[in-house]
């Protein structure tokens, strides 16, 4: 069965090119010309039963501009065009690449359809490009169909030979073609000589309507805590209700020192409704409050456990729980595994 799917380009390493300033963002027609170049004959050849469409989000940017307009600029075109297309693949820079894929996975309910993300840490111009692999292996994801592979609907990663859950991926590497892992959460599919799906862990289809809940709120902070780190200037802020929620990362298992400046954060945030999405700085593992005295400060009516979340979907998710909903539910949400970003 043929295939149709969409690629929309946003910019990022997999389209730049080198200027006098430094590396820049090509044009998609300057990419389709040079694709051939590299495979000595049109690469999409290889992909005859697959119905291309492809679309740029202009004007394309470096990922490290990205923001939550970008998110809702691209979430409008997969929306648009969501009837049309089995699959969508999106080309994006890596820097801020988990960052979309979380919060896209949150804006769209009853997702369907596989949104693919991908992109590169060679440019496509480079001989040693690691972009044709990354768009070949999504354009598998995408375009499913046509290669006898079940459906994943999801907004997944895919890069290098794995394909990983959006909302569950961080990148790891500035430099290794392996850029990004999942250290929470196993593969969703291994892209070897064969594709395996891991079947359990996909997300299932259901026939409800696509629902896109696109706001997310800037009145957040992501607060890392270290030695000495004072939460003064937070109470501030929170006292002057200039936040609404905190993304507090904690050590290990959820402990904070203690000290009476972080009881009057919690009294602070309670009687101003802020909420603390706690989480932990390990990489792998989860955030257990109680576990240890050290996090007994935790249990408060304002603080939310976000168990083995992501850095990244922890403030994508509270972004965009504070934008699309009102505070008497933000707990609630928060506290549920909604799009399978947290156990």
């Amino acid at each position: 069965m043929k295939s149709n799917v969409f690629i929309l380009y946003t910019g990022g390493t997999f389209g730049m090119k080198k200027t006098r300033k430094g590396l820049v963002p090509s044009s998609w027609d300057e990419i389709i010309n040079y694709l051939p170049a590299i495979k000595n004959q049109n690469y999409f050849d290889f992909f005859s039963e697959i119905n291309f469409t492809y679309d740029v989000l202009e004007p394309v940017v470096d990922s490290s501009n990205m923001n939550p307009q970008s998110w809702n600029r691209i979430a409008e075109k997969i929306k648009d065009n969501y009837g049309n297309y089995d699959g969508f693949i999106i080309i994006h820079g890596t820097d801020t690449l988990s960052y979309t894929a979380s919060a896209l996975s949150f804006m769209f309910e009853n997702l369907n359809k596989p949104i693919v993300m991908t992109g590169s840490q060679l440019p496509i111009f480079h001989p040693r490009t690691d972009g044709i692999v990354n768009l070949s292996n999504a354009i598998y994801i995408a375009g499913y169909q046509s290669f006898d592979i079940d459906c994943i609907p999801e907004v997944c990663i895919c890069f290098n030979d794995d394909v990983l859950r959006g909302n569950r991926s961080i990148k790891t590497s500035t430099n290794d073609f392996e850029g990004f892992s999942s250290p929470n959460f196993e593969n969703l599919a291994y892209l070897e000589q064969n594709i395996t799906l891991n079947h359990n862990l996909i997300q299932k289809r259901n026939k409800a309507n696509l629902k896109l809940l696109p706001n997310f709120s800037e009145n957040v902070v992501n607060v890392t805590v270290f030695p000495g780190y004072s939460p003064n200037t937070l109470i501030s802020v929170v006292k002057n209700q200039k936040i609404d929620g905190i993304v507090l990362k904690t050590y290990g298992s959820g402990n904070l020192p203690n000290t009476p400046e972080w009881n009057k954060l919690i009294k602070a945030c309670e009687e101003n409704n802020t909420l603390i999405f706690a989480t932990t700085q390990c990489p792998n593992g989860k955030i257990e409050i109680g576990q240890y005295a050290s996090s007994e400060i935790l249990k408060s009516k304002c603080v939310i456990s976000g168990r083995d979340i992501t850095s990244e979907a922890a403030l994508t998710k509270l972004m965009w729980v504070i934008g699309n909903y009102p505070y008497q539910e933000r707990h609630h949400i928060l506290s549920q595994n909604i799009r399978g970003e947290m156990t």
